[in-house]
This record gives structure tokens, C-alpha cells and sequence, in this order.
């Protein structure tokens, strides 16, 4: 099956690609068996979505979903939203935001974090046009 313009769930043959983008995107050594990890672990959670954008039935872009039930309600955030670079300014990034968030709809999620490196500005740019407000809430982050 040829898979075409399609956003879905990524498949096991795709974690090699993903691992790639991952790690051309992030410019750091994310391993191959740490996507693997990931991957398993979103077999058996229902509340995590690793989602692929497929051209000619290659990967070239990714999107995560992790939703999170809390006291207040159901929330998500998204993380690591990477396209090739040869596929950027074509509207991948926002039809895997689009989709993240139709997920998150269906869940009754009532608000979606969206954490990103203060490098990625044109990330930034993309995520205001799509309606994130990045002077709402402040995120804090320790390393350990």
C-alpha cells in the first residue's frame, strides 16, 4: 500500500526515517533505540500519537501527541514537530498541527502545551499563525 500525502500514526518500518528527521532536525544524537522505546510505548498507551506526514511512501515530516489527564481536566502537549528541510515551506508543519489538534478534539482536550527550543524561529512564527499564545503561561525546565 502506497502511502501518499497521508498523515497517520507511524508504522515500525518508519522509526529509521524518524529516527533521521529527529535528529537532523534537533541537531543531537537521538538514538535509534530511543525512537524504538517511544514507539513501543505508544503501542501500548492510547494517549500517545506519534504521528508521520508520508510523500511517495516516504516519511518527511512528524508530529507528538502526548495527552495527559489531570485533576482539571484532559490536556496535551505537542513535542517535536520536524520536518526535512527539503519539504519545509509546503504546509506539512501545519497539516501535522491540524491533525494533532483534531486528535486532541475528539479527546475533549481542554488546552494543548506546545514546548520548543527558543532557537526554532521560524517554528515560532508557525505556531503563532496557528493560534498559540507564547505569553499565556510560562514553562520552567530542569535538567536531571
Amino acid at each position: 500500500m502506497q502511502r501518499d500525502n497521508v498523515i497517520r500514526k507511524i508504522e515500525e518500518q518508519d522509526l529509521e526515517q524518524l529516527q533521521q528527521i529527529l535528529e537532523s532536525v534537533f541537531n543531537n544524537n537521538i538514538s535509534y533505540e530511543k525512537v524504538q522505546n517511544l514507539y513501543k510505548r505508544s503501542k501500548t498507551n492510547k494517549d500517545i500519537y506519534i504521528l508521520g506526514y508520508y510523500i511517495n511512501d516516504d516519511l518527511v515530516g512528524t508530529v507528538t501527541l502526548n495527552i495527559l489527564t489531570l485533576p482539571s481536566g484532559k490536556e496535551a502537549t505537542i513535542w517535536d514537530l520536524a520536518i526535512m528541510e527539503k519539504y519545509r515551506r509546503l504546509g506539512i508543519a501545519t497539516k501535522l498541527m491540524n491533525k494533532a489538534e483534531e486528535i486532541a478534539k475528539q479527546e475533549d482536550i481542554t488546552r494543548i502545551w506546545l514546548f520548543s527550543g527558543s532557537h526554532r524561529k521560524n517554528a515560532h512564527e508557525l505556531y503563532r499563525k496557528l493560534g498559540y499564545d507564547e505569553n499565556r503561561d510560562k514553562a520552567f525546565v530542569k535538567q536531571i
